[in-house]
């Protein structure tokens, strides 16, 4: 079974790890979630969290300790083992909100953009909270795109989503775009380099997923590519919050 999967992600940069959480988890992880928001949304600031008419889109850090040790357990530590062939490590964890009929649509972009990491060598597990179809923004891939490396981005200007592929018609054109239908509790799990985004929820569904990043222990950080993209972020929330003033 899991040389399967092994085979499916480095072949497709992506797979499906169906019921890979129970219903119980997904509530258990719902609650803190939600918990988490009552107390702590007005304090987080800038990067850390993106609005939709006054409701949460994204959130992009946890301070609360259970979400990493959630992301931490053993069965998402052996996938990632098995995925990277090498030992890994928690990198950080984020919720996508993409509230029901008003959820923003996220850029083609590649995660190791945001990441930077030399090798390439990280993955996304990104969890079904609510149901997750065509209608409602389901996450898409550009199958196979992974194996081109890290291509060239731009600002998008996208809350939440900061940067997008250049030139991406190009891609499209030579890769196959794939969307999964997710249950609760389903899970993709996406290669750090493959293209990927989502449309716009104009559904009456909302469509929530958490997502868990995990790299290998040997890899580094490209820290002037990382410089970079910290000021295109940080010039693009500025544009926001001044356009929010005015």
């Amino acid at each position: 079974m899991i040389q399967k999967l092994v085979t499916e992600y480095d072949k497709n940069g992506v797979i499906v790890i169906k019921k890979l959480f129970t219903l119980k988890e997904v509530n258990h992880l719902k609650s803190k979630i939600n918990s988490y928001i009552k107390k702590n949304s007005n304090k987080l600031r800038g990067k850390e969290i993106n609005y939709i008419k006054k409701r949460i889109n994204s959130i992009h850090k946890f301070k609360d300790p259970f979400f990493k040790k959630f992301s931490s357990q053993k069965k998402i530590f052996n996938i990632g083992k098995n995925l990277l062939k090498d030992s890994p490590k928690f990198r950080k964890c984020e919720y996508f909100a993409k509230p029901k009929k008003i959820g923003l649509a996220s850029p083609l972009h590649q995660d190791n953009y945001y990441w930077n990491l030399k090798k390439g060598k990280g993955l996304t597990m990104w969890i079904a909270i609510d149901k997750s179809y065509k209608n409602n923004g389901t996450v898409k891939y550009l199958i196979k795109s992974h194996k081109k490396g890290l291509v060239e981005h731009e600002a998008s200007f996208a809350p939440g989503s900061s940067q997008k592929v250049k030139n991406v018609s190009k891609y499209i054109k030579i890769f196959k775009t794939k969307k999964f239908n997710l249950n609760i509790g389903d899970c993709l799990v996406h290669h750090s380099e493959i293209i990927h985004g989502s449309d716009r929820n104009k559904s009456k569904y909302s469509r929530r997923g958490f997502t868990i990043q995990l790299v290998s222990k040997k890899e580094t950080v490209n820290q002037t590519a990382l410089k970079k993209y910290n000021i295109s972020l940080r010039k693009q929330i500025a544009q926001r919050t001044k356009s929010t003033v005015h």
